[in-house]
């Protein structure tokens, strides 16, 4: 009696364990919310380790992307202008960009960044894009 309890305990342990590998697994991905505050279209270009997403946003419209979790290297276009960096796309992330000619500091909530393409410093830009759960 004991003998068979316990082979049918071990099957049930050797089922279950058959069944959780065959799951499928979960697909882990991060959100992208993109505000164009701006009067111009804002496209951006996300370049990873074989992934590839081009991003458009029409003026005063927002859009929410996912994309797998890694840091890209990006193109952005918005204003008449284009820079490039990194954009670290490990958690969630808001991007707002502002009015064409607005200079203006980062103000606002702490978990967003307010983009200005006129006041980047330099050809290649890694903003520090502030990341929200």
């Amino acid at each position: 009696m004991k003998k068979s309890v316990l082979v049918i305990l071990l099957l049930v342990i050797i089922i279950a364990t058959l069944i959780s590998s065959a799951a499928p697994p979960q697909i882990i991905k991060s959100r992208l919310e993109i505000r164009n505050k701006s009067q111009q279209r804002v496209m951006i270009s996300l370049q990873g380790a074989g992934r590839f997403y081009y991003l458009v946003v029409d003026p005063v419209q927002e859009k929410i992307f996912t994309v797998a979790p890694q840091i890209y290297s990006h193109t952005t276009w918005a204003c008449g202008r284009s820079t490039s960096g990194t954009l670290n796309m490990n958690d969630n992330v808001r991007l707002v960009f502002t009015r064409c000619g607005d200079i203006a500091a980062n103000k606002g909530a702490p978990t967003q960044e307010k983009i200005h393409i006129n006041d980047s410093p330099g050809e290649t830009v890694h903003w520090r894009y502030f990341n929200y759960r």
